[in-house]
């Protein structure tokens, strides 16, 4: 049989460290192919502000990546950035969903939607959350999952405007052990496709002694499932140890 192949559209130019961390979630029988957005607007000198993340949620590329993946066999697409999906509220989230799903022609998701889709698989309502962003878009952050009937118990941001990817993984399970983890909380969500967390979810979980849904994961999770692929992934967290198609 064939494996399932599934697309990821990123919202800039994919770096190896970007390919690096995606391919830590893709199960067994999955292939994944990655396609950046041909004209996603440089970072300025300000670096990622909420009128960046503005200005790609709202890019015609997302879509014409999309139909380049379905083109080479995608059987299911997703938008590979939390703050590019969320940053418009869940109509704006919901916008990106449907362009690339009608010119792709195949099921579609966004990092936002699959992280509240992750949650609910879960059953989790209050969350605590980790994200890398000003304070402009944490708070877009906090009224979508709002809006999806979540109840954000806390909120961290780091106020990085670029660079994400250099924090450290280990720096990532501190600080959500430290700062971010609170009794109130069902689970952890750390946000941006950007942070790499694969190689850590599983002592997150273990240090706050609840479920951990991350970006990536989330992605990973999301459109597998969509593809009609397993989605089970060893040591990347409860939500991929034992999901299914």
């Amino acid at each position: 049989m064939d494996p399932h192949r599934v697309g990821i559209v990123w919202p800039e130019a994919v770096q190896d460290r970007h390919l690096a961390e995606l391919e830590l979630f893709v199960p067994a029988g999955m292939e994944l192919d990655v396609e950046p957005v041909d004209s996603a607007p440089e970072l300025g000198p300000e670096g990622i502000t909420l009128g960046h993340v503005e200005g790609i949620a709202t890019d015609p590329g997302i879509g014409r990546a999309a139909r380049r993946l379905a083109g080479r066999g995608a059987q299911a697409v997703a938008y590979g950035c939390t703050s590019g999906s969320y940053v418009l509220g869940p109509d704006g989230d919901a916008a990106i969903v449907a362009d690339m799903r009608t010119t792709a022609g195949v099921p579609a998701t966004t990092t936002s939607t699959a992280a509240t889709a992750a949650l609910r698989e879960l059953g989790v309502r209050r969350v605590a959350v980790l994200s890398p962003h000003v304070d402009a878009l944490n708070e877009r952050l906090r009224a979508y999952l709002e809006a999806n009937g979540f109840d954000v118990v806390n909120l961290v941001g780091l106020n990085r405007r670029g660079d994400i990817e250099a924090i450290e993984p280990g720096e990532t399970l501190e600080i959500v052990s430290r700062d971010v983890e609170t009794p109130e909380a069902e689970a952890v969500f750390i946000s941006c496709t950007g942070l790499r967390t694969a190689a850590v979810i599983d002592d997150v979980e273990a240090a706050v002694s609840k479920p951990v849904v991350t970006a990536n994961q989330a992605t990973l999770w999301h459109v597998a499932r969509l593809a009609g692929a397993p989605a089970t992934t060893p040591a990347r967290g409860r939500l991929l140890a034992a999901s299914t198609a």
